[in-house]
């Protein structure tokens, strides 16, 4: 089984080829499904701890193919690979990402990574000990890498470029923004012409247009606008609630 997504097979990686760009995606299983919780910052099944986010109950990793058993077995294997059998698995890991970087090339592309697609794992922590005991980012210095994270202070390497995901507490999303990081928020608006234009006091770029969360592509200090992905009345119900990752348009 490839570890990683072929560009066209996922819609939110697709849209960056409008860009001139492949983005390929690691999907890992979300939150702790597989029996290994990927998302610290996440509450896992039956926990309902305040300083944590709710936010594995409406993942997105749950939308379209990700809803398909083979799918989810997939995703499961795969994170259980990466904890039961990490020094094969990031070897594997390395030549995917190797093969993937001359696939693009050739077709003219630039090739990008996302390696958190539906986890929120400290890749810059993480080294291959059968590459030189090197992080991945070291490994490929001229190829860019993005996630989102839910994990504030992180300190990662030039080519790792990392969006703050505000899931309701405003403390460290406040922080995220007094150190001049991008921040993801999800707002309460259907369609995209009703994000608004600035939002505490920065400009807010539409999040869904593409997928490729970098500096090259968002601007600095920006606020990337996302659509709450549900119906209204569950829109209305997590606002009422008092921690939301949904915020007021």
């Amino acid at each position: 089984m490839s570890l990683l997504s072929d560009p066209i097979t996922n819609y939110k990686a697709k849209k960056n080829q409008t860009l001139g760009v492949d983005t390929y995606f690691l999907s890992l299983a979300h939150s702790n499904t597989s029996g290994y919780n990927v998302c610290p910052m996440a509450n896992k099944t039956n926990e309902n701890n305040p300083n944590k986010s709710n936010c594995s109950l409406v993942c997105v990793a749950k939308n379209g193919n990700g809803s398909y058993p083979s799918v989810i077995s997939g995703r499961i294997n795969k994170t259980k690979r990466f904890f039961e059998d990490r020094d094969n698995f990031l070897s594997e890991l390395v030549v995917e990402i190797a093969k993937a970087i001359m696939k693009s090339n050739g077709k003219g592309l630039t090739p990008t990574f996302r390696l958190n697609a539906y986890s929120d794992i400290k890749w810059e922590n993480i080294t291959v000990s059968k590459f030189g005991n090197n992080t991945i980012f070291e490994l490929f210095p001229e190829i860019q890498f993005y996630d989102y994270t839910k994990l504030p202070n992180r300190i990662t390497p030039f080519n790792y470029a990392l969006t703050y995901s505000h899931w309701g507490n405003w403390g460290t999303t406040e922080q995220a923004i007094e150190q001049g990081q991008n921040v993801a928020m999800v707002f309460n608006v259907k369609k995209a012409d009703r994000l608004p234009k600035m939002f505490k006091g920065r400009v807010v770029v539409d999040g869904d247009k593409t997928d490729l969360r970098t500096p090259q592509n968002d601007g600095l200090r920006a606020i990337v606008g996302l659509r709450a992905k549900m119906s209204i009345a569950n829109i209305n119900k997590e606002l009422d609630k008092t921690t939301s990752f949904v915020v007021r348009a």
